[in-house]
């Protein structure tokens, strides 16, 4: 890897090995150590950097309980991900992601062909895509261009996120192009970042299916939250002002 000491700062996932930990600790001089974390069980490691970055406030309160110094920014592109009035409203009911039990695919896999579902499958989500098959909800299996997922976004009537967690970026492209949006009440990263206006619900198929119709009576301006608290120009802005601290 190049020499550390010939940039101003470091970026870096906290999900890298050990020998990556113990090098970087080598470099705490003048420069900026700001590492990335969903999970702050590393604590030990995590302390030899300056700046524990974070982009939950779940996940905040934990690394500030343990002491860590920890900043929180997270965004999404605003003005990729945004509405297109102008394209008809084909797909009934969206879910991108990869097919995996944690995901819940097979949650709403009873809306059959009303449903959309983009995503590679993983090796433990192979009962999970049988089960949509056999419901006959619409795959599109693999990895797209980024373009193309804009284009389902923006043909979309409803979003759903029934996954147990994660899924915080599509929550927030969702939100900024002004989707309707369900998500599952114990994802709890993806909460933090939704405002009141997103349906929350329990996670059973019978409360996503209650939870839908809601969101297809409650259609709101979801982008205006986006813009206001996590478009690319502020989440920038917290960066950049820990780098010139």
């Amino acid at each position: 890897m190049p020499d550390p000491g010939d940039t101003d700062f470091l970026l870096f996932w906290a999900s890298s090995n050990e020998d990556f930990f113990e090098l970087l600790g080598h470099y705490k001089t003048e420069k900026k150590g700001i590492c990335l974390t969903t999970d702050p069980h590393n604590a030990d490691n995590l302390r030899k950097m300056d700046i524990v970055f974070v982009e939950s406030q779940p996940v905040y309160d934990q690394c500030r309980a343990l002491g860590l110094p920890t900043i929180k920014a997270f965004g999404t592109d605003t003005d990729f991900f945004r509405p297109n009035n102008e394209i008809e409203k084909d797909v009934e009911y969206f879910y991108p992601a990869t097919f995996s039990p944690w995901k819940r695919q097979r949650e709403i896999a009873n809306l059959g062909d009303r449903l959309l579902c983009v995503g590679t499958t993983q090796p433990d989500g192979k009962d999970d895509y049988r089960i949509c098959k056999e419901w006959g909800v619409k795959i599109k299996e693999g990895y797209f261009p980024v373009k193309e997922i804009l284009n389902y976004y923006q043909r979309t009537q409803k979003m759903l996120i029934p996954a147990v967690h994660g899924s915080e970026r599509t929550v927030l492209e969702a939100m900024s192009a002004n989707i309707p949006l369900v998500i599952t009440s114990d994802n709890e990263l993806a909460c933090s970042l939704a405002n009141e206006k997103i349906i929350k619900v329990d996670p059973d198929p019978v409360a996503i299916r209650e939870g839908i119709e809601t969101a297809f009576r409650r259609i709101v301006n979801t982008r205006n939250h986006i813009l206001k608290n996590y478009s690319e120009q502020i989440y920038a802005q917290k960066i950049l002002e820990v780098i010139e601290s």
